[in-house]
């Protein structure tokens, strides 16, 4: 993983108010991250169109953040960044203890069930339930919630994620290639 890899923290829902303010649903509620930039990215969902943006205020309102970013005015420049997401570059995330890491520190890692290789972490998907890390492998595509049940545990400098379990997993086969 890299330091200026960039880490999705929420989402603009939509315009707070009429001078420009956003209101933001944070991915963990239990973050104040937001709260404490200078500055953001502000990219699309699928990645692209990143951009560096200033923070000019932040605060809380229930349970999202509300921002006020330079160069966003009024009510319509506002609306038009709804759906963008907040990030940050992995490096401004506040340290790990020992025994935690970033589900983001997880994409590109092997996942492994004994000695059997089952694939590699493409993606990461946030669940209401759980999270899940979606692994292709040559028997196809699965999604691993990490969940005591299926996730045995991590070694990031191995760069390998041990699984158990595996076989309970529904597998969307590998797709055909050719015409």
């Amino acid at each position: 993983m890299h330091d200026d890899t960039l880490v999705a923290l929420g989402v603009v829902v939509r315009p707070h108010g009429v001078r420009g303010e956003l209101r933001v649903h944070r991915f963990n509620a239990d973050s104040d991250l937001l709260l404490d930039l200078d500055e953001v990215v502000l990219r699309r969902p699928d990645g692209t169109g990143a951009r560096v943006v200033s923070v000019r205020s932040a605060r809380t309102s229930d349970k999202a953040v509300l921002l006020f970013l330079e160069g966003v005015g009024d009510r319509d420049a506002a609306d038009a960044l709804r759906g963008l997401e907040i990030c940050v570059r992995r490096d401004q995330l506040p340290p790990t203890d020992e025994d935690e890491f970033y589900l983001v520190d997880l994409l590109g890692l092997d996942v492994y069930e004994g000695e059997r290789r089952i694939g590699k972490v493409d993606r990461l998907f946030e669940y209401p339930s759980c999270d899940c890390l979606r692994v292709v492998g040559d028997a196809g595509v699965r999604e691993l919630p990490v969940l005591p049940q299926f996730f045995a545990g991590v070694d990031l400098e191995a760069r390998r994620i041990e699984a158990r379990n595996v076989d309970d997993l529904p597998v969307e086969p590998p797709a055909k290639s050719g015409a």
